[in-house]
């Protein structure tokens, strides 16, 4: 290897502008596999981390230092790279050399209930990349195990590193409504999330899809670009009964915004034996009537995120070309300031993607 430092784009304050830090590059040991980082995807989770906190809700929030989370640490959990070295143990060998990997990022801690049987994700102790580890705004990462390193070959280079967070946070919450494939779901909020997961259910089998968002643009490209069966603006003041009488009432919904608005309508548009499942951060509140849940008979889930094995699932409907590619934005790790200003300010429509290269 002839690069013998890390550049990183680093979190050295929270919520002020990242600056370049260099140190050494490590070597792997053990089972640790090298990666150099060619893009890594923007997700509006890492502007939340760079802020130094989740909003609950209430005026509540979650501080980061309670994630075991503090400065200076490199942000970026969608990270496509290639192998350049690994430990004695980590089970590969010369010919993987040059190999592009997407980087799985959320790993636990290896040794507890979740980790041992396949969930790192919900591990209590995680040490994710981008979070707890070293991210993909650094050009090299030291990734644990190779175990967490899926195959990249076949996939779109921009695209795909945001298969491991945005792909998998969409496919995960999908698959907690499969059940419901040949019903009515919704889809709340188009954004890039919202987008590859209207993408992804009409890639796997779910035959009624609506989008529902408040930007009519969104909504006209979900209908004629992605799919979607129906579209529905929800600040208009017939949103309600439009869709009711299209549907009857939707069978599940994966909401991908989080706030008090879009909780309240969701709840509202469920019919009988209907599911309502949670993955935005907005930081809003669910308030509604406790007696209803009980008499429609209602469910309301959390996803975050996903397992090694759905993110191993997704990709083989990828790499099938069953799902179609969301708007990708290139831009070079040195603007990466400009991009998270640009993604805050809500002018992003699909990924925006940070080069290495």
């Amino acid at each position: 290897m002839t690069t013998q430092i890390v550049k990183a784009q680093t979190v050295v304050e929270f919520g002020a502008p990242l600056e370049e830090r260099i140190t050494v590059l490590p070597s792997p040991t053990g089972k640790e596999v090298l990666v150099r980082v060619h893009t890594c995807g923007l997700c509006h989770s890492d502007l939340h981390f760079h802020e130094g906190h989740l909003n609950l809700g209430g005026g509540n929030h979650l501080p980061l230092s309670e994630m075991g989370i503090t400065p200076p640490f490199v942000l970026g959990h969608e990270a496509l790279g290639e192998i350049i070295a690994f430990g004695p143990q980590a089970g590969l060998t010369e010919a993987d050399q040059g190999r592009r990997v997407i980087v799985y990022p959320w790993i636990g801690c290896g040794d507890c209930e979740y980790c041992n049987s396949g969930r790192d994700h919900q591990c209590e102790k995680p040490q994710v990349i981008g979070m707890q580890e070293p991210g993909g705004h650094a050009d090299h990462l030291l990734v644990r195990d190779a175990k967490f390193l899926i195959d990249a070959n076949g996939v779109d280079k921009l695209l795909a590193g945001s298969y491991a967070c945005s792909g998998l946070t969409a496919y995960s919450a999908l698959k907690k409504l499969e059940s419901r494939e040949d019903q009515w779901i919704g889809i709340l909020g188009v954004g890039g999330v919202g987008m590859m997961a209207l993408s992804i259910a009409k890639g796997i089998g779910f035959k009624k899809v609506v989008a529902i968002d408040v930007n009519d643009e969104r909504l006209k490209v979900a209908v004629e670009q992605y799919g979607a069966d129906l579209a529905i603006n929800s600040t208009a003041p017939d949103a309600a009964e439009r869709l009711r009488k299209a549907t009857g009432g939707l069978a599940g919904i994966v909401d991908f915004v989080g706030s008090t608005d879009t909780a309240t309508f969701g709840v509202s548009q469920l019919a009988t034996n209907g599911k309502l499942v949670f993955v935005g951060m907005f930081g809003g509140e669910l308030r509604t009537s406790l007696p209803i849940i009980s008499i429609k008979q209602l469910t309301i889930s959390g996803s975050f995120v996903g397992s090694l094995a759905e993110m191993t699932e997704l990709m083989t409907y990828v790499r099938a070309g069953k799902v179609k590619a969301i708007p990708v934005q290139e831009i070079d790790i040195g603007n990466v300031n400009n991009a998270m200003a640009q993604l805050r300010a809500g002018k992003v429509n699909g990924r925006l993607v940070l080069t290495h290269d």
